[in-house]
């Protein structure tokens, strides 16, 4: 495949990536990506022979690992694990509302639309999800944290952030966002 060919699959991942955040995999067809990316409906299948969910997957694996670099990043850089949840949050709330509500989580809607009708489709969901779980754990067991208190916070965290992401989506508000960062900073405080 020459540069123009390779150029044209990941704009496709793209453009998917982002009609699977805002509309679900349901509402997401094939001719809808082809208008946003101006190839014809057989391009699909030259870059995707597996069609609409192999490119699916791709583009939640392309969502998944831009979000989780991003996570590494705000990790990397905070003083604590409660500064670093508060930057979390807040970029997240950030990311929202400058979409006028429209992006949240760039997986949770195909994960509960594949979830047992689609199975390939979900697994790669659960393997996104899974490595931003593993992202947080790694990051609290460098800073002390058990194993196991690291992965039931990584998964109190997710569970917030996923909750609050639908609910401000949902009331088009920051406000579940932001009681749920406060919730989270109330997990890393010091007894």
């Amino acid at each position: 495949m020459g540069k123009k060919g390779i150029e044209t699959k990941q704009k496709m991942i793209e453009v998917m990536a982002g009609l699977l955040e805002e509309s679900g995999y349901e509402a997401t067809g094939i001719i809808e990506l082809g208008k946003e990316t101006g190839t014809p409906k057989g391009s699909l299948y030259f870059h995707f022979p597996g069609g609409k969910d192999e490119l699916t997957n791709l583009a939640i694996l392309h969502s998944g690992n831009q979000l989780n670099l991003f996570f590494q990043s705000v990790l990397a850089e905070a003083d604590s694990p409660a500064q670093a949840i508060k930057q979390v949050f807040h970029a997240l709330e950030n990311r929202i509302v400058s979409s006028g509500y429209k992006k949240g989580c760039p997986i949770a809607t195909t994960a509960m639309e594949t979830s047992g009708s689609v199975p390939g489709v979900s697994n790669v969901c659960a393997e996104v999800y899974s490595l931003w779980l593993k992202t947080f754990e790694t990051y609290l067991v460098e800073k002390g944290y058990t194993n196991r208190l690291a992965k039931n916070l990584s998964l109190s965290l997710l569970s917030l952030w996923e909750g609050a992401l639908l609910l401000s989506k949902l009331q088009k508000s920051p406000e579940p966002l932001r009681v749920a960062a406060k919730t989270a900073e109330l997990l890393f405080k010091p007894n």
